[in-house]
C-alpha cells in the first residue's frame, strides 16, 4: 500500500467518523435514513426496512448482519470480533448456529434499548421473529473469577486491564432459534442454545446450557419450568 494511498485511507476514516457523529443522535425519519445509508455500506449485511434508532453502536460492522423488518433501539451495543490478547480459555463445544465472532440478526426481531450482544469469539445468532427486551446482555466470550488449570493461583485478576496472562475467559456460542423471546434483564452467557418458541423469563441467568423448544425458562441459574404453548403451559 502505498504512502498516499495509506493517508487517504486514514482521512477516509476520520471523515466517517465525523459524519457517524452528526447522525447518531438525529431523530426522525431524516436520521433513520441516513444511518441506514450509512450502515448499508460498512455490516456485513443489512436487510430491508431496518429501523436503527439513535446512539445504536456496532463493534467491528463487518462481522454483523442484520434482516429484514428489524428493529435496533436506541443505545444498543452490538459487539463482533475475535479475541487476539492470547489470555487462558475454557472453550465450551455447544451444538450452534452462529459463525465464530460473528452476530447474526435474522428478520423481524426488535432489540430493546439498553441491550448489549456480544458476538466475540463464540459468536450469537438470533433467528427470526426473536425480540430481546430492555437491559439483556449476551456474551459469547466472558472472564473467569479464577484459573482452571491453577485455582489457588490468586494473580488471577477479573479485569480487562491487567495483564493478557493474569486473566481467564470462557468462550462459547450463543444461539436463539425462531421465535425466541428474552424478557428484560435476562443475562445469557457462554454455550447457550435456546430451541424455537421458547421465553425466558424477567432476570433470567442462562450460562452453558441448552433448551428444548417450546420451553418456558426461568431462574438463576435458569431451567424449564415448562411449555410455553400447549398442555402442560403455565
Amino acid at each position: 500500500m502505498s504512502l498516499v494511498t495509506s493517508r487517504l485511507r486514514v482521512v477516509g476514516g476520520i471523515l466517517a467518523d465525523c459524519w457517524l457523529g452528526l447522525i447518531q443522535g438525529l431523530p426522525g425519519q431524516l436520521g433513520y435514513r441516513l444511518r441506514y445509508v450509512f450502515w448499508k455500506r460498512r455490516l456485513k449485511h443489512l436487510g430491508r426496512a431496518v429501523k436503527i434508532e439513535r446512539w445504536v453502536r456496532f463493534n467491528n460492522p463487518e462481522l454483523i448482519s442484520i434482516g429484514d423488518n428489524s428493529w435496533i433501539d436506541q443505545n444498543v451495543i452490538l459487539l463482533a470480533g475475535f479475541d487476539r490478547l492470547n489470555r487462558p480459555v475454557r472453550q465450551i463445544e455447544v451444538p450452534s448456529l452462529a459463525t465464530r465472532g460473528e452476530i447474526f440478526i435474522g428478520r423481524n426481531i426488535h432489540v430493546a434499548p439498553f441491550t448489549i450482544v456480544s458476538g466475540i469469539e463464540g459468536g450469537v445468532h438470533v433467528g427470526d421473529d426473536c425480540s430481546i427486551a430492555s437491559g439483556s446482555k449476551i456474551y459469547a466470550l466472558s472472564h473467569h473469577y479464577r484459573f482452571d488449570h491453577d485455582p489457588a493461583d490468586m494473580s488471577c485478576a477479573f479485569s480487562a486491564t491487567v495483564e493478557p496472562s493474569r486473566q481467564m475467559t470462557i468462550s462459547g456460542p450463543v444461539t436463539l432459534e425462531q421465535n425466541v423471546g428474552i424478557a428484560a434483564n435476562v443475562l445469557i452467557l457462554p454455550g447457550v442454545r435456546i430451541g424455537r418458541n421458547s421465553f425466558v423469563g424477567v432476570g433470567a441467568l442462562l450460562f452453558n446450557q441448552e433448551f428444548q423448544e417450546n420451553s418456558l425458562i426461568n431462574g438463576n441459574p435458569a431451567r424449564r419450568k415448562a411449555p410455553r404453548f400447549g398442555n402442560g403451559a403455565e
